[in-house]
């Protein structure tokens, strides 16, 4: 069973890294990726909220080059591991929205949400508050339609995603999310959510960390993620479901933040197999592992 997976900080981590471990995609991740069988991933450069444009342009660019240089990685399907890079909050923008949007996507930019859990002058996420998309963000989404940008509303607010969902003429999208039917974290979505992605042809990667899945201090392990894809299934079909993993295990004091059964991007194939065991078919498995996020991103790509 291979694997495609819509968010991962991994842009962030090489960035981090660019000094001390410069071959860090390759000598690092990408072992942990073979190992996995990941086929295809978003490399996401978050931004928290306090970043400015030239911050952005620079973790961007060096994405870009390091994925460019790779022998693993490629944005075409040419190599082993298919990937495209997603931005999570644009706090950087402060004008020119149109400029800098077509910027990113000259620079392999596929996807992009417009808040982190921040509140900037585009957006407000979830954690921060509930507020109207801005004039400025309409702009944003208006630009990321015409060219064919993926809009990610994991982490914005409820009248944010609202705003997101009328204003876009595109297909949208949850890149790790889970739902507020079984756990109501703040950055889990409603029913009501979960249909408007459906309705608008989008997909909702669901989030293997212990704390979207229940309350931190419960564990939650795999069987307790699994109850989300089922979830998911019921209320919106095979064809929304993805997965957002989202790892963080590679983050110093973030080590166990997985569900417990999968602590890792190398045990990912035991999401494969707990699905089976609720009888869930090889190409339902199929889809929601790989297929639905491939067949979703390609036409961006």
């Amino acid at each position: 069973m291979k694997f495609a997976n819509l968010h991962d900080d991994i842009g962030n981590d090489i960035y981090a890294f660019r000094n001390i471990y410069p071959n860090r995609l390759d000598d690092f991740h990408y072992p942990r990726f073979h190992k996995g069988n990941m086929k295809f991933s978003a490399i996401v450069c978050c931004f928290e909220g306090n970043e400015s444009w030239n911050t952005m342009m620079e973790t961007i660019l060096y994405t870009e080059q390091k994925i460019n240089n790779s022998k693993y990685y490629s944005f075409q399907n040419d190599k082993e591991i298919q990937v495209f890079i997603a931005v999570e909050g644009m706090c950087g923008i402060k004008d020119d929205p149109e400029e800098k949007i077509q910027w990113m996507y000259e620079h392999h930019v596929r996807m992009g949400s417009l808040c982190w859990n921040d509140e900037n002058l585009l957006a407000i996420g979830a954690k921060k508050g509930n507020k109207p998309l801005t004039n400025l963000g309409k702009r944003v989404i208006h630009k990321m339609n015409e060219l064919h940008m993926v809009i990610d509303t994991s982490h914005c607010c409820e009248w944010n995603f609202y705003d997101i969902a009328k204003e876009s003429n595109e297909p949208i999208i949850a890149s790790h999310s889970n739902v507020k039917g079984l756990y109501n974290h703040y950055r889990n979505l409603t029913d009501a959510q979960l249909q408007v992605i459906a309705n608008k042809k989008g997909l909702i990667g669901g989030i293997p960390i212990r704390w979207f899945v229940k309350n931190k201090n419960e564990n939650a392990s795999l069987e307790d993620f699994v109850q989300v894809i089922i979830y998911l299934k019921e209320k919106v079909g095979i064809s929304h479901i993805a997965l957002g993993f989202d790892f963080m295990d590679y983050i110093d004091g973030m080590e166990d933040s997985n569900v417990i059964g999968m602590k890792d991007i190398t045990e990912i194939k035991n999401i494969a197999k707990q699905l089976e065991l609720h009888h869930f078919t090889e190409d339902e498995i199929h889809k929601i592992c790989y297929q639905n996020a491939y067949d979703f991103m390609k036409p961006f790509l």
